[in-house]
């Protein structure tokens, strides 16, 4: 199943990158596209332009600022102005000081993680690629 990978803000993208292609290997997912963002606006269309091609997203960092451009804010504006059935879940972070969420609409799944590869590897897990599977095998 292919995966668009966005990185918003985020810092140390290619052992982020390194980290999720590793991460995926075994499993049924695979990279599609990887982009940047680094205002909301443009985050914005890189996930419009993502949703209308796969059903997962992955979105790596934004989580630590505390400012309009969080991604936490920018989601929720978004969201604030959707009529469609937004499911959200926290992601606790085991070793981090940043969870991340998932925000799922029947198939269509975003996943937004910190942009650390050790926070990365902790929070997709095995219990993750589970979740993941049962959703689309349904």
């Amino acid at each position: 199943m292919k995966c668009d990978l966005i990185f918003y803000l985020a810092k140390k993208t290619a052992l982020c990158e390194k980290k999720i292609k590793e991460l995926f290997a075994n499993t049924v997912y695979q990279l599609n596209s990887v982009t940047a963002s680094t205002t909301p606006d443009s985050l914005g269309m890189q996930l419009t332009d993502a949703l209308n091609c796969v059903n997962l997203i992955v979105v790596v960092g934004g989580l630590r600022d505390n400012d309009v451009r969080a991604i936490s804010n920018v989601l929720s504006k978004a969201l604030a102005n959707s009529s469609t059935n937004i499911i959200p879940k926290r992601l606790k972070n085991e070793v981090g000081d940043f969870d991340g969420y998932i925000l799922r609409s029947g198939k269509q799944t975003i996943i937004c993680i910190p942009d650390n590869p050790k926070e990365i590897e902790n929070m997709l897990n095995e219990n993750m690629f589970n979740y993941l599977n049962r959703i689309y095998s349904e």
